[in-house]
């Protein structure tokens, strides 16, 4: 009998070229060169920061516009913050009492990536108790043993969202290369789970 974590996976629908996912996971492979190329672009975040910061602004969040942001009184870099609607976007620290939202961006994680995050939201939460904590993953590994997800993070006041779900580890830099993406695709080996329309849900309601 298969379980229900399994059950879940093969009803997730296949990804088309048509979501919005796609267009994130394409979008973050040429930023990524472009930032090989011009390295001051760096300054704007990574390449998946700079794609979820824009589809976020295309949407009428005010979210933070450069990376490494800090909370007053903290040294913790954050990928961005969900700020309230009169809060300045190009702060460069912010109060507690100006944020809604700590948004941790990732590609896919790694084995450090969820002990990094849980000691993150902790130092923060001494500081603003009252802020909501998310981790975004653009893509991950069906059963990934290193994944980031809610269950993991061990706090109903963290939760975290995956866009994108693969059932193998893409050749090296296969998720900055659209080649690699679109043989993936073509693969049938990338899902859609929904998790991007929950984010934005997450947002609105935060």
């Amino acid at each position: 009998m298969k379980s229900m974590s399994v059950y879940r996976e093969l009803k997730k629908p296949l990804l088309t070229k048509k979501d919005e996912e796609y267009e994130m996971l394409i979008e973050v492979a040429e930023d990524y060169i472009k930032q090989k190329v011009d390295k001051a672009l760096e300054k704007s975040g990574t390449a998946v920061e700079v794609v979820v910061r824009e589809h976020l602004i295309s949407r009428g969040f005010n979210v933070t516009l450069c990376p490494n942001q800090r909370l007053e009184g903290s040294d913790v870099k954050s990928s961005m913050f969900l700020l309230e609607p009169i809060a300045n976007p190009s702060q460069k620290e912010y109060a507690p009492s100006e944020v809604k939202m700590v948004i941790q961006i990732l590609n896919n994680a790694d084995m450090d990536s969820l002990s990094k995050l849980k000691a993150q939201f902790e130092a923060l939460r001494k500081i603003g108790k009252y802020l909501q904590f998310v981790v975004v993953v653009l893509s991950e590994k069906i059963g990934y043993t290193h994944e980031v997800n809610t269950d993991k993070l061990g706090d109903k006041v963290y939760r975290a969202f995956t866009l994108v779900s693969r059932k193998a580890h893409p050749k090296t830099g296969g998720l900055y290369n659209e080649t690699a993406i679109n043989d993936m695709l073509k693969k049938r080996e990338l899902k859609k789970t929904g998790e991007w329309d929950t984010f934005i849900d997450a947002i609105k309601a935060a």
